[in-house]
């Protein structure tokens, strides 16, 4: 049977670009949203600011700190840029087996414009989460997912989302609420040795979108 869409979200580092646009999209979809920032004052203007973009009948968008919003939700999605997560997570507490903990983050940097993939030597940024948290079910999701496309909520998205973990019904989880989205497909894409190979396609992205001048996401035939 697949798994139920949670009935609320926590997005830590809500007031972000990704942070944002995800929060936009489920409330749209009908998902509360637990918004977290490290400022309560942001995440709570971001919030607001927020909801008067969405549709009548859209689910709430809560502004919290980011503590606040870990301990209100059972699945936690990290949008936090990958240079930052390090220091975010060890704000956190509570981060058990209790809690299905989404990394995003893509290891990369710009070097004369272009994106460069960096290598953790946990391996990806997602087993970094994992071994900063190793309590917490890690599930890496929605790396190749472009924030901006997120935003603008008149534009219909097309494209797949890799998932990735070693709790397969964590994933499962993940799975039905990234499906909330319209337009987003999720893959199972294996454990979170995968999540090395999904992280790096985002760079590629990014350079096909400048040579081509494109928006571009990921389609997975043939399943």
């Amino acid at each position: 049977m697949a798994a139920s869409s949670p009935g609320a979200v926590a997005v830590v580092g809500g007031t972000g670009p990704m942070g944002r646009g995800l929060a936009a999209r489920w409330a749209a979809a009908g998902v509360r949203v637990w918004l977290g920032s490290r400022s309560l004052v942001r995440a709570e203007d971001c919030a607001a600011e927020l909801m008067a973009t969405l549709p009548p009948g859209s689910a709430p968008i809560v502004g919290m700190g980011n503590q606040q919003a870990v301990d209100a939700a059972d699945l936690v999605v990290m949008a936090v840029p990958y240079a930052a997560l390090g220091s975010q997570l060890a704000e956190l507490t509570g981060l058990d087996g209790s809690k299905v903990l989404v990394s995003t983050a893509v290891p990369m940097e710009f070097e004369d414009g272009m994106p460069t993939a960096i290598h953790p030597p946990e391996g990806s940024a997602a087993q970094r989460v994992q071994a900063a948290c190793p309590g917490a079910r890690v599930v890496g999701a929605l790396h190749t997912v472009a924030a901006g496309q997120l935003l603008r909520l008149q534009r219909p998205l097309d494209e797949d989302v890799l998932i990735c973990g070693d709790d397969r019904p964590a994933c499962d989880q993940v799975a039905a609420l990234v499906a909330e989205i319209p337009g987003l497909r999720p893959v199972l894409a294996g454990g979170l040795a995968s999540a090395a190979a999904c992280e790096g396609i985002t760079p590629l992205l990014l350079t096909l979108n400048r040579i081509h001048r494109a928006r571009t996401g990921v389609r997975i035939t043939g399943i």
